[in-house]
């Protein structure tokens, strides 16, 4: 039995440009400048918490807020919003920890000077006696 080749075998030699063509690296494209995301902003997150905690409350809890609000617009897409809440963050931090220094410089103050008793008494007078009709 004789075994019959469907493909044909070639007959003429290759020529060496068919074998080994040059090939021309395709021209340098720089990729495309607007789906490259601009870098994610600070989000102030643990400097809102650690001003949230030891300097003023109301402050550092909006300054929480719009920290967290930074990560899920930078990854939905919407960057120039989650840089305006960055800024919002650091402001409300900021706000939060210079709320905190001053509560603290007023106290010093009234107790170096001794008038925290007087101010305390004023305090208790006025305010703790639940009979103020």
């Amino acid at each position: 039995m004789e075994y019959q080749n469907d493909q044909e075998q070639p007959t003429s030699a290759y020529n060496k440009e068919e074998r080994d063509p040059v090939q021309t690296p395709p021209p340098y494209q720089q990729p495309p400048v607007d789906n490259i995301p601009p870098l994610k902003p600070g989000n102030w997150l643990w400097q809102s918490i650690v001003a949230t905690l030891l300097c003023c409350v109301p402050f550092g809890v909006v300054g929480i807020i719009y920290a967290v609000r930074v990560n899920s617009l930078y990854f939905n897409g919407n960057y120039q919003e989650a840089e305006r809440m960055a800024q919002k963050a650091k402001m409300w931090t900021l706000i939060s920890i210079v709320a905190g220094l001053l509560y603290v410089i007023l106290w010093t103050i009234l107790v170096i000077t001794g008038n925290l008793p007087e101010y305390m008494q004023n305090i208790i007078e006025k305010n703790a006696s639940g009979y103020n009709f």
